[in-house]
């Protein structure tokens, strides 16, 4: 990743520049595509995936997309990309990220307890209706609905809260 590219980036990260989709809200029983933004990590965030995606249901198109922060080859079965996807003028041009953000999803999990350039600029870009992540008040304006948890109460805690509340939306 140039040097360039992610100064460009850091400028297009503005959360007023989200494409807003022009539908309301559904509630999350009857919702049928859902997003999950993860970083990767270790396979133990792996397994708290695989159980998330096992609570959100089986009748909902769950669409997966991995950030490797590193070069290096990752464990995992999901579509993933790494840093070198950002082009010299800030634009992420890997495959796997156009199809992600054009997706009209109905919710987007970002599941993480921390937030990197690269995944903000994809949360301000996603058609998403609704965006879910940590709370975190320098990063208000990219979610609509975020999750107060103590970071050190882990991914599983994050992963049962978010369940827990987006269930709740009717």
């Amino acid at each position: 990743m140039s040097t360039i590219g992610k100064k460009i980036l850091s400028l297009l990260n503005n959360p007023n520049r989200r494409k807003r989709s022009g539908t309301s809200l559904v509630p999350f029983e009857k919702a049928s595509s859902i997003g999950v933004l993860y970083t990767w990590t270790d396979s133990k965030k792996e397994e708290v995936l695989a159980s998330l995606v096992q609570q959100i249901g089986l009748n909902k198109k769950v669409e997966i997309l991995c950030f490797n922060p590193s070069n290096t080859p990752i464990p995992t079965e999901y579509p993933s990309f790494d840093r070198t996807a950002l082009t010299h003028f800030g634009k992420l041009n890997a495959e796997v990220v156009q199809h992600f953000v054009q997706f009209p999803f109905d919710y987007l999990f970002h599941f993480d307890l921390e937030s990197d350039e690269i995944v903000k600029s994809i949360l301000v870009q996603t058609k998403a209706k609704c965006r879910i992540g940590i709370h975190d008040e320098f990063n208000t304006a990219y979610y609509e609905l975020m999750i107060g948890i103590n970071k050190s109460a882990g991914i599983t805690n994050f992963a049962d809260q978010m369940i827990k509340y987006v269930s709740s939306i009717r």
